[in-house]
């Protein structure tokens, strides 16, 4: 969890969803909650992009509006954690706005162009890929970068180690890899680690392992 939104800014939720004096509750939002949402909001529109959907500040404000209709919502007794629940409020309203956009930007086109809406849908290369798509592949791969950080200290063989290392580095230089297949990665990774062919197989047992174990977290929410 951020350090902008610990523990302090869980109990001043709570506090805020308990409270029926309209002043308290305002007093409590504007100095304990709504600086935390703000960096909330900030965060996963520049992580992910969101700010080219239209003015960052206007984006900013409508969220945060949303956010404060759905606060006293919020329920700190089911045990779900305040920025994970927010979190994800958070970006299921700018895939919403994306949503929104490009079914606004679809009817100007379809308008101007004449374009028949069932030809474009029934038409794949008429079709492309949805922000939303790319939004997840985005997160996943941050997320994975994430998980991969805490791999090196759960790896207990040195050759392990060095196989991590060397995927990680492949994965933060892309434009280094020229190729784009198993064997060719592999040998990318042999020459960087002065290991056999059979050792960099070997292992690279534990880390498909712990990918595996990633995707599955990530993929049902655990991870993200």
């Amino acid at each position: 969890m951020p350090i902008y939104f610990g523990p302090d800014v869980d109990r001043a939720i709570a506090t805020y969803c308990g409270t029926v004096d309209i002043p308290e509750k305002n007093r409590i939002f504007e100095e304990n909650i709504r600086p935390a949402l703000v960096k909330l909001i900030d965060s996963q529109m520049y992580l992910y992009g969101f700010y080219k959907i239209d003015d960052p500040e206007l984006l900013r404000n409508e969220c945060l509006s949303n956010l404060y209709e759905i606060l006293p919502k919020f329920d700190p007794n089911k045990g779900k954690k305040a920025f994970s629940y927010f979190n994800v409020v958070v970006k299921n309203w700018f895939i919403w706005k994306i949503r929104e956009k490009n079914k606004r930007l679809k009817q100007q086109a379809d308008n101007f162009y004449g374009i028949d809406s069932e030809v474009v849908k029934n038409d794949p290369s008429l079709v492309g890929r949805s922000y939303e798509d790319e939004v997840v592949d985005r997160e996943f791969w941050i997320s994975l970068h994430r998980d991969m950080d805490k791999w090196r200290q759960l790896l207990k063989k040195e050759q392990e180690r060095k196989v991590l290392d060397a995927i990680v580095f492949l994965l933060q230089n892309p434009h280094l890899v020229s190729i784009y297949n198993k064997k060719a990665v592999f040998l990318y990774i042999r020459e960087m680690t002065n290991l056999t062919m059979k050792q960099v197989n070997h292992n690279m047992n534990r880390l498909k392992s712990m990918y595996a174990d990633f995707r599955e977290r990530f993929h049902s929410g655990e991870e993200g």
